[in-house]
């Protein structure tokens, strides 16, 4: 079996987030599988060295195309994946996302993995032009795949909803895998220990405003530093005003993306995780910080109860910035706070469990 994986949804600065998380953690786990002989990944030539470099053992084809990311990977995804699926003789195609581009027909079985449908349920963050674009693209890779993974029972919920025709009969859940292997740690400086974590983008959607003031509420009561890892995004103005009126800018620390190694070490030192988020497919965070041992507050909304299965520390309404105040003081006054068994997370997502499971969705699939 020879399985073909697209890789032109990956952008030069790689700024795709959790998507691109997923990819790496099943490369990383097909390799420990040992099948990864049997994978071919389609990538454009600005990426190839950095994943050459991540991944020696896998087989990349490399293709050439000038302009944005958008129109390259549309060009590459119509006119020429198609004729390389072919020419390399691929018994399957994968595509780690939506997008598929705009092809005619395929030779070979394709599985989609759309992730989440984000602009249905966040149009104010869409123009007109771009949410039609967006829906069009989902309803033509959907209609065309012979299967679709999504990566909670959640997205396969709205899936459904929103797209039950073209994925009648098509959709299976596959979680995304994570990847709890430790690599070395290297300390961030501005951090001061004790401290609160939360990795997020600074989107709205991600609800970052209500921890901020949540952790006003209670400042004055604890030491603690709130550290904040993820690029900045359409919330972030809002966070800005709020921290200049009331004076908190020293004991909050906002990072853009840190090196794999300050996350590690930002993780086993940390004293509480917390997410806030109003939507998540799948929330990957939260599980590689209760899969390290962490105590962890997260919101209610979409699959964040799923996938921490039930066991983090909770809070409702997300947006009751009282509420998780409350919350947060309740656990650090603990003398030994309270946490899940780790081997939980780790057993129910391990990348290399998860990397096999697919792996025989491919062969049944065939």
């Amino acid at each position: 079996m020879k399985i073909a994986v697209d890789l032109s949804f990956i952008r030069s600065d790689h700024t795709n987030g959790g998507t691109e998380s997923c990819i790496k953690n099943l490369i990383k786990g097909w390799i420990q599988q040992e099948v990864i002989h049997n994978f071919l990944f389609f990538i454009h030539e600005d990426i190839y060295k950095d994943y050459k470099k991540m991944f020696p053992e896998c087989r990349f084809v490399i293709y050439r195309c000038k302009g944005g990311h958008k129109l390259r990977t549309t060009w590459f995804q119509t006119f020429i994946l198609p004729r390389w699926v072919k020419k390399y003789k691929a018994d399957i195609i994968y595509y780690p996302t939506y997008v598929t581009g705009y092809y005619r027909h395929l030779s070979v079985p394709a599985v989609v993995n759309p992730h989440d449908i984000q602009f249905k349920f966040y149009p104010e963050y869409f123009s007109a032009y771009k949410r039609h674009y967006l829906d069009m693209g989902y309803r033509h890779s959907l209609k065309k795949a012979d299967l679709v993974i999504a990566i909670s029972d959640y997205v396969k919920g709205t899936l459904k909803a929103c797209y039950g025709k073209e994925c009648q009969g098509k959709l299976i859940t596959v979680y995304d895998p994570v990847d709890f292997s430790h690599v070395q740690e290297e300390a961030l400086e501005q951090v001061q220990e004790p401290y609160i974590l939360s990795i997020s983008s600074i989107l709205k959607h991600k609800n970052m405003l209500t921890l901020v003031k949540a952790f006003e509420r209670v400042s004055d009561e604890i030491g603690h530093q709130l550290v904040i890892v993820g690029c900045k995004g359409n919330g972030m103005e809002e966070i800005r005003a709020y921290l200049k009126e009331k004076g908190m800018e020293k004991r909050i620390l906002f990072t853009d993306y840190v090196k794999d190694s300050h996350i590690e070490w930002l993780y086993s030192h940390a004293a509480l995780y917390v997410t806030t988020s109003l939507y998540e497919g799948f929330g990957m965070t939260p599980i590689e910080a209760m899969g390290r041992g962490i105590p962890c507050i997260s919101s209610r909304s979409t699959s964040l109860p799923e996938v921490t299965m039930e066991l983090a520390e909770y809070y409702e309404p997300a947006e009751d910035d009282r509420i998780l105040a409350e919350k947060i003081r309740e656990i650090l006054k603990r003398t030994k706070p309270q946490v899940p068994d780790k081997r939980l997370f780790i057993e129910k997502y391990d990348k290399t469990r998860i990397a096999g499971q697919l792996y025989q969705v491919f062969e049944e699939l065939l």
